[in-house]
C-alpha cells in the first residue's frame, strides 16, 4: 500500500477528521486492525493561507503548497492529497509539480453526486469555494447543475466557517441556521443534493439532517485516497 502524504492544518479540525477516517477504512479491511495505513501529515499556518488568499496572492499560495508536497515527497509519500477543498483552487498547478499522484476532491465527490443521481446540487463551503467555477465545471461531465445560497446566506456560511468550525466550535444556533438554507433551496430551487462543500461542515451536519441527500466531502475524498493508495 502507497504511503499517504496530506497537507493538513486547512484547518485542524479536518485534518483529524481525515486520518481518523483513513484509519477506519484501514481497519476495514486489514486482517490485523493494528495493520494501519502509513500516513504522514504537514500541517500548513492557516493565517497565513488566508491571509495570501484574501489578498490575492495566489502564487505564493501554490508556492507554499508546493513546498509541503516537496517535504511530504522527501519523507517518503508516494500519495499527495489536500485536506480541504478550498485549496483545490489550484489543484492542476500543485499536481503538475508535487512529483507524485495526487487524489481530487472534486472528483471524488463528482462520482459520488453522480452515483446518488442528483441533477442539482447546492454547494455549501468557503467563499472562496462557492464562487469558483471548480465544482460547476466538474459537476458539468454528469450535466448536474450547481447552485449556491444567497449572498448574506454565503456570508454567513463562510463566517461560521472561519470563525466556529475551524476552531472546532460547533453550535445548535449554526446547525439550524445551515438546514434552513438547505432546505429553502430544496423548496424553492429544487436541488435534490447537498455537497458539504468545506471539510469542516461535515462537524455540524449529518445524513439525515437534510431531506435531501448530502454529499460528505471529507467522507468521500478518504475513501478516494484510500483507494488510491491500496491500488499500488
Amino acid at each position: 500500500m502507497k504511503r499517504i502524504g496530506l497537507i493538513g492544518g486547512m484547518t485542524p479540525e479536518s485534518t483529524i477528521a481525515y486520518y481518523r477516517a483513513l484509519i477506519r477504512l484501514g481497519r476495514s479491511v486489514a486482517a490485523d486492525p493494528l495493520d494501519n495505513p502509513v500516513i504522514l501529515i504537514y500541517s500548513v499556518k492557516l493565517s497565513e493561507i488566508f491571509r495570501l488568499q484574501e489578498a490575492g496572492r495566489d502564487d505564493e499560495v501554490v508556492g507554499i503548497l508546493g513546498d509541503a508536497f516537496d517535504r511530504l515527497r522527501g519523507a517518503g509519500a508516494e500519495l499527495g492529497s489536500l485536506t480541504a477543498n478550498t485549496p483545490h483552487v489550484y489543484f492542476d498547478r500543485l499536481a503538475a509539480r508535487a512529483g507524485m499522484p495526487l487524489v481530487s476532491i472534486l472528483d471524488a465527490t463528482f462520482e459520488r453526486t453522480r452515483a446518488l443521481g442528483c441533477r442539482k446540487v447546492l454547494l455549501l463551503g468557503t467563499r472562496t469555494t462557492m464562487a469558483s467555477p471548480m465544482y460547476p465545471r466538474r459537476m458539468a461531465a454528469g450535466d448536474i447543475r450547481v447552485i449556491v445560497p444567497e449572498e448574506a446566506e454565503r456570508a454567513f456560511v463562510n463566517r461560521t466557517i472561519y470563525e466556529e468550525l475551524s476552531v472546532g466550535l460547533t453550535t445548535p444556533e449554526a446547525r439550524r441556521a445551515f438546514v434552513e438554507i438547505c432546505e429553502r433551496h430544496v423548496r424553492e430551487d429544487g436541488a435534490d443534493g447537498v455537497i458539504l462543500g468545506c471539510t469542516e461542515i461535515p462537524l455540524l451536519l449529518e445524513q439525515g439532517d437534510v431531506s435531501v441527500p448530502m454529499i460528505d466531502t471529507t467522507q468521500v475524498h478518504a475513501e478516494a485516497i484510500f483507494a488510491a493508495a491500496r491500488a499500488g
